[in-house]
């Protein structure tokens, strides 16, 4: 209320100066007995009176919509505000408050969309001044920078899930099928390019024939391969890409292929494919297989990371495997020589008899 009266007495304090002059005119006049001065200060002081309270009206309608804006964004509301034609302070004040509504309406949007997650837009500052403006862009690297590191976390946790799921599964695979090399040979390569969505697989075992002693790669179990490359398929250490990883113990994986590699066929034809992994199998210093995916699509690092994992697991499978077999083959080369024994000791007493 005091506010209230005290700019109500500031807005109409010339006017009141004015009136009280036209009032002592009206003394002066009423004295003397001049009417037509008496008339003309009374017109006057009624004058001066309207004019202050229409000056007052003016002032307290175009701050009264100031004020009521002011009061709205107070509490954190956002209105739509048009500033009018007046070209007096007023008007320039209006202006101002018409850019700095609109500019808090701008900063309203960018701060939603960067709540939905789009950071695709952007603020422009107002100045260099603008230390909102520069702490909003602040924020919106930084909340970048923090989806970008939960995004990366999330899918590395997704990833350690997939592997651990993988290894527990294929774990699970060798123990049901150790025993028959070819089946766990076949099984396996199916089930590792349905796992890592490759589109050709093979697994090549090591070898030794009995009157060479350089072992040599034969493929044992493939999916997706070509029937007639899937026949009799064998490398030397250091022939191929796959004879390359036996020799140097170490994984290869490339992108860019001879053309006459591989193709992969599909109902569009035939592709060659974008990328190749050959992981080597072993087990202390010994290369005991290769394995080979084969993809037309980029195999992923966290894929190759699982595959060489994977080799790790198999190596001692492998081993076991190849161990059963020695063996089932010593025994049937031990009940052989026994057989052919007897059957000499058979011949021998047929012929003392």
């Amino acid at each position: 209320m005091r506010v209230r009266f005290s700019f109500t007495f500031k807005t109409l304090l010339p006017y009141l100066v004015l009136t009280f002059f036209f009032f002592l005119v009206f003394l002066e006049a009423n004295r003397k007995g001049h009417s037509q001065e008496l008339w003309l200060s009374v017109a006057g002081m009624a004058f001066s009176m309207g004019l202050g309270m229409i000056h007052r009206f003016w002032l307290i309608k175009s701050l009264g919509r100031i004020s009521r804006l002011l009061g709205k964004l107070t509490r954190g509301n956002i209105p739509d505000f048009k500033a009018s034609r007046a070209r007096d302070e007023i008007g320039d004040l209006e202006r101002s408050l018409e850019a700095h509504v609109s500019n808090l309406k701008e900063i309203a949007a960018f701060s939603r969309s960067m709540g939905t997650g789009d950071f695709t837009g952007q603020y422009e500052k107002l100045s260099r001044e603008d230390e909102l403006g520069d702490a909003l862009n602040r924020l919106k690297i930084s909340l970048m920078n923090s989806m970008k590191e939960g995004e990366s976390r999330r899918r590395e946790e997704e990833d350690r899930t997939w592997t651990a799921q993988g290894l527990a599964k294929f774990s699970s695979l060798f123990r049901e099928v150790e025993d028959n090399l070819q089946e766990l040979s076949s099984l396996l390569m199916k089930e590792l390019v349905d796992y890592t969505d490759a589109d050709v697989g093979a697994l090549f075992i090591t070898m030794n024939k009995e009157h060479d002693k350089a072992p040599y790669l034969e493929l044992t179990g493939s999916y997706a391969f070509d029937r007639k490359k899937q026949i009799h398929r064998s490398f030397q250490f250091g022939e191929g890409l796959v004879g390359r990883a036996s020799l140097e113990k170490e994984l290869i994986y490339v992108t860019e292929l001879p053309a006459d590699y591989i193709k992969i066929s599909s109902g569009l034809g035939e592709d060659k494919p974008s990328s190749l992994l050959l992981v080597p199998v072993v087990l202390d210093q010994q290369v005991l297989g290769v394995m080979e995916l084969a993809s037309l699509g980029q195999i992923s690092s966290h894929q190759i990371d699982f595959v060489r994992q994977l080799a790790d697991a198999l190596a001692t499978t492998l081993a076991k495997v190849k161990a059963n077999l020695q063996i089932e083959q010593a025994i049937e080369h031990s009940q052989h020589k026994e057989a052919e024994l007897l059957e000499e000791i058979e011949k021998l007493r047929k012929g003392l008899t």
